[in-house]
């Protein structure tokens, strides 16, 4: 692993500290607002930023601050390398640390910093600009041709991505793994080596958003891992550092932790509603059930809704059919039910929930800890998406 890389790792295994503790301070001066505060150090003072501000300074909805009292501003400090920004975080986006330089030295002389961060070592970052973050969706960060594009958040294998077709061209996905952070989800065993709902959950949902990118579909990934692209090896180890994009951190409460999810998908729902043919959420779970009981995909729709119905009966459907295909006569158990689901019921674009086995049956297992089983999942559930798009559902 080189220099670099490790960097990187280092950087994010101890994000979650970075982001508590590590942010820039400012004191509010006489009359200043929200608004004013965040414009004044070089913020969109609307929308993320100005949330931003008003979430780490547990702040309600009154636009005015406490003059002389020291507030968290959405920009965070990172020890610059004495190198260069890319390798500092141990990336390649040449234009997006280009606006990382830029934002520094805006601030230097604007009388907000001190000293340059090339003397000090002090690197700021907006908290929309932090890699790994502050692409919210996988639009294209560093295009190869006219029809490929670098993702760096698949990892160096698979970040390179070629569009096929534009087949989901303004079609918008919302893409959820279930649990993250400090919640890992089921946890299965096989041999010595635990396996963990999160992490193959991410996995497959990387691995699905790589394929719907090919079809030049708008993806955004709720869920993040600044260190984990899509990876090839049987046992995925765990970890904790798991994130939702733009930087909050995924709550241990379970409800606050749906809750979360939930504004962010509608947040951006309500954003693309004018520009997108269709919107969709597709959460991916693995279950936990008995040992001995294997059980095929199954996916939950949400109740009375024609349109999440038929979303998961396509899905459902392309699956049992690809299961056919591939293992005749195998049979093909999966479920197709409506549930009152909390991510079912709140989010507003059509939405499924699925579970792709069960993490403690050595036979589902397979399905996960197989590479070609995981890719062969995401494969299939992109067919089904490309049939449900075809039909303007």
């Amino acid at each position: 692993m080189n220099s670099i890389r490790f960097v990187f790792i280092i950087i994010f295994c101890v994000f979650d500290v970075l982001l508590g503790q590590n942010h820039v301070t400012a004191k509010a001066k006489k009359g200043d607002g929200v608004y004013a505060l965040v414009r004044r150090y070089f913020l969109t003072p609307v929308g993320d930023y100005v949330d931003k501000f008003r979430e780490i300074n547990d702040l309600d909805d009154r636009p005015h601050l406490i003059y002389g009292r020291t507030y968290k501003m959405p920009i965070y400090r990172f020890k610059f390398d004495g190198n260069t920004i890319r390798s500092t975080f141990g990336y390649h986006d040449y234009s997006h640390a280009k606006k990382i330089q830029t934002y520094n030295e805006t601030v230097y002389r604007a009388g907000l910093k001190a000293n340059p961060y090339t003397e000090d070592h002090d690197l700021w970052v907006p908290f929309l600009q932090v890699p790994g973050t502050a692409q919210i969706t996988f639009e294209p960060a560093t295009p190869v041709s006219a029809s490929a594009s670098i993702y760096s958040v698949f990892g160096k294998k698979y970040e390179q991505v070629t569009r096929k077709s534009l087949k989901l061209d303004n079609l918008v996905f919302y893409l959820v793994s279930g649990h993250g952070g400090p919640d890992p989800g089921a946890v299965g065993r096989r041999n010595q080596h635990l396996l963990y709902e999160d992490e193959y959950a991410y996995d497959i949902t990387l691995r699905l958003a790589r394929r719907l990118l090919e079809y030049g579909a708008k993806v955004y990934v709720i869920v993040r891992d600044p260190d984990d692209g899509i990876r090839d090896a049987s046992i995925l180890a765990g970890d904790r550092d798991e994130y939702y994009f733009g930087g909050s951190a995924i709550s241990a409460k379970p409800v606050r932790r749906l809750q979360g999810r939930v504004n962010i998908i509608n947040k951006y729902y309500l954003r693309n509603r004018n520009q997108a043919r269709q919107q969709y959420a597709v959460i991916l779970h693995v279950d936990s059930q008995s040992r001995s009981r294997r059980i095929d995909v199954f996916y939950y729709y949400k109740k009375g809704d024609l349109k999440s119905r038929n979303l998961a009966l396509y899905l459902y459907r392309t699956i049992k059919q690809k299961y056919d295909e591939n293992q005749p006569g195998r049979g093909y158990r999966g479920m197709i039910t409506y549930r009152d689901l909390y991510m079912l019921r709140k989010t507003r674009p059509t939405s499924v929930y699925i579970e792709l086995g069960n993490i403690r049956n050595p036979r589902d297992q397979d399905r996960f800890i197989e590479t070609n089983n995981r890719q062969a999942l995401a494969n299939w559930l992109c067919e089904g998406l490309l049939r449900v798009a075809e039909t303007n559902q």
